[in-house]
Order: structure tokens, then C-alpha cells, then sequence
């Protein structure tokens, strides 16, 4: 924040109609005005912190667990493959053709034949194994870098109080509304609208991006790429941050179905600098939005196709 400018401002603000000033400052941040000391205010932030922690220390185990399985399964399926190699199909059709009947060779296929489907599903199942142990620990480094930008939030209402000490909180609340007005706010709505065209335009290139299989789903490392914002999906949240230097907003939604039938993120509540934003600036950011009729020109959608939040991602379910 740069004080000087702000105290200028401050000061140009301070000559005028009394009045004014009081309107002013009873505006985007009025609660502001009664709750900058009120630690309170950050509960829903602290709330997101000590959840995130939780799942922190519950997947760290499991993911340890996982590791240890999978590198178990992964040296039987290694010296597995050792065996077939070194026994080579030579050796195979050598015992075929020792058979002294048909049935006999029939019976020596159909166990060659077991054997190696059996061990192909081995092989899938490994790959499962991996594949889980994979997303648990990217939902895992999600987490951590969730955390850090959270604790990161809340760190900036400590400086920001640091910088400006015993000051009356009517002015405390000026400072804040100046810096939304003339750094972020702008910016920040110009950015959502930027990531709400995006979103709407390119829905189907998003969603084949990462298609697994006949599965569709919407990475947020997709949106990431191309916005000037950071996105973090999780199954409860999706978290918007906008950053800049000694600026740092958290802005806390979920994507719901409109009336429209449109999937559309919506901020149900946000934090400047560590200190809650009121209810009257949330009402005006819009997060992005994805259209029914794009997801319907996926190959294999023929219907309606529900939207579901999910760690890193946001997944497509058909009907």
C-alpha cells in the first residue's frame, strides 16, 4: 500500500463536506468500520486452514500406506515379467507341441492362456494402484499449496495493521476502501470477466483436455494456464485468489446449477488482506460459467450432464 498517496488522499478526503466523507466511508466496507479489531471476522478463514490441515494429516498417512502397496505389487509384477521373459515363447510352444493329443495341447494353451490373463489383470490392477497413488498425492500437494496461500492471506491483516498502528478506525476503514477501489476492485472484475468468456467459449476444449476414457472432467491446472488469476478446486470449495504486491484477495465459492441451466461458480464469501468483505462487494463478482449446450456437444453427451466439484478438477457426470 502506498502510504503516502493514501494519506494525501486521506487528507484531501478529511477537507471535504463531512457528510461525503461519512457516506464514503459507511459504503463497500461499512462493517469494516466496527470489526477491523475483531478477530471473529477471519473465522471462516481459520476454519479453512485448520480443515485443510486435517486433510493434510489424513492423506499423508494413506498415501505412505498406498506407496508401500504399490511398490510391493510393482517387484511381484517386475519379477513376473522376468520369468515370461527368460522362459520366452520358444519354451511355450515347445511344451504345446510335446503334447501327445489334441486335448492335451488344448489344455496346455488354455493354461498358458489363464496365466497371462491373469497376470495382464495383475498388470491393470498396478496400474490402478499407481494411478490412485498419483491423484492422492496431487490432491495432497493441492492442499499444502491451498494452505500456504490461505495463511498467506491471513498474514497480510497482520502487516497491514503493523503499518498503520493506533489509528482511528474510520480512517483504518478508508485506507482499506481506497486500495479495493483504486488496486483491486477493477482489476480483479475485469480479470473474472476475462475467465467467465474463456470459460463459456472454449467449455468443450477444456473438458477434452483431460478426458480419461469416456470420462470428461475440467482441470483447474486448464484455467490456471490461461487466467490471471489461481484457481484451487476441492469438493467443498473453489477458491479465487488475486495477488499483487502487498494485495492479496481470497475469494471462497462453489459452482451450482443456475436457473438457466447453466453451472456457474458462485462466491458466497471473500477476504481482502486478511479482513472479510462485506456481502455487497461478493454480490458483485461473477465467477465463470459453463453453458449445458457446450457440455452437450461432447462426443458420447446426448443429455443433460452434471457438474461435480473435486480436488484439482471438476468432474462430468452423465445422467
Amino acid at each position: 500500500m502506498r502510504k503516502r498517496a493514501i494519506l494525501t488522499l486521506s487528507a484531501v478526503l478529511a477537507l471535504s463536506v463531512a457528510s461525503t466523507v461519512y457516506a464514503h466511508l459507511t459504503g463497500a466496507f461499512a462493517d469494516f468500520l466496527v470489526t477491523v479489531n475483531d478477530e471473529s471476522t477471519t473465522a471462516k478463514l481459520k476454519q479453512e486452514v485448520a480443515n485443510t490441515k486435517q486433510q493434510i494429516s489424513e492423506l499423508t498417512p494413506r498415501i505412505e500406506k498406498m506407496k508401500s502397496q504399490y511398490e510391493g505389487n510393482r517387484q511381484v509384477a517386475v519379477d513376473k515379467l522376468q520369468f515370461y521373459s527368460e522362459m520366452g515363447l520358444d519354451t511355450w510352444l515347445s511344451l504345446l507341441l510335446q503334447e501327445s493329443s489334441p486335448a492335451d495341447v488344448m489344455g496346455s494353451q488354455w493354461l498358458i492362456e489363464r496365466n497371462l490373463d491373469a497376470y495382464m489383470r495383475d498388470l491393470d490392477q498396478l496400474y490402478l494402484e499407481y494411478k490412485q497413488l498419483v491423484t492422492t498425492k496431487e490432491t495432497l500437494a493441492g492442499h499444502e499449496k491451498l494452505l500456504a496461500v490461505i495463511q498467506e492471506n491471513l498474514a497480510a491483516r497482520g502487516a497491514f495493521l503493523a503499518d498503520n498502528p493506533e489509528l482511528p478506525l474510520d480512517q483504518l476503514a478508508n485506507y482499506l476502501d481506497i486500495d479495493w477501489m483504486s488496486e483491486v476492485e477493477p482489476k480483479l472484475m475485469a480479470f473474472l470477466e476475462e475467465d467467465r468468456s474463456l470459460t463459456e467459449q472454449h467449455t468443450r476444449e477444456w473438458a477434452m483436455s483431460a478426458q480419461e476414457g469416456h470420462d470428461y472432467k475440467l482441470p483447474e491446472t486448464w484455467l490456471n494456464e490461461r487466467s490471471q488469476l489461481k484457481y484451487f478446486f476441492r469438493s467443498d470449495h473453489i477458491y479465487t485468489v488475486f495477488q499483487k504486491p502487498s494485495l492479496h484477495v481470497i475469494l471462497i465459492g462453489q459452482v451450482l446449477k443456475a436457473q438457466d441451466g447453466v453451472a456457474t461458480l458462485t462466491y458466497e464469501a471473500g477476504f481482502f488482506n486478511g479482513f472479510l468483505m462485506p456481502g455487497t462487494l461478493i454480490e458483485e463478482l461473477k465467477g465463470f460459467r459453463i453453458p449445458t449446450e457446450q457440455l452437450q456437444l461432447l462426443p458420447g453427451v446426448q443429455k443433460d450432464i452434471h457438474v461435480q466439484q473435486s480436488s484439482g478438477a471438476l468432474l462430468l457426470q452423465k445422467p
